[in-house]
């Protein structure tokens, strides 16, 4: 029997780290991800894949966790996921990196965030940008 190649999803079943299940819980709702992946890429969610849907909730899990941890300055719970995301590097490609970027802005956007808050999205954003201009570069941590 051939081993199968790990995937995205592999870490998630496992279930072992608490940040994991975390992420997991903050997958969006049908219409949220189908409001932001009209808003990101002009295309209904019915366009998209299966695996490119995934993939996108898996992100934006991501994303909310960091931006959740850094917005309520949990170091712990930001360290956790920062890591998370580095480990997911080797495993996402130049798209799901806009992606998370994308969602970070439109969090930036959102007024029902005071002006720090946005500044602080805004400013992680543009810490995913570097990541992803500079491979292997690790991010700045929330402050």
């Amino acid at each position: 029997m051939v081993p199968m190649e790990p995937t995205l999803r592999d870490p998630v079943d496992r279930a072992g780290d608490p940040l994991l299940h975390e992420r997991a819980q903050l997958a969006p709702s049908e219409r949220e991800l189908a409001l932001l992946m009209r808003l990101s890429f002009g295309r209904e969610l019915e366009t998209f894949g299966l695996d490119e849907i995934e993939l996108a909730r898996l992100v934006f899990a991501q994303v909310a966790l960091m931006a959740g941890a850094a917005l309520s300055a949990d170091s712990e719970v930001f360290v956790g996921a920062e890591r998370l995301w580095r480990d997911m590097q080797a495993r996402i490609g130049l798209q799901e990196r806009t992606l998370a970027k994308r969602f970070l802005e439109l969090l930036a956007q959102d007024e029902m965030h005071t002006e720090s808050e946005r500044r602080l999205l805004t400013r992680l954003a543009e810490v995913l940008d570097d990541q992803r201009m500079r491979p292997g570069a690790r991010s700045a941590r929330a402050n």
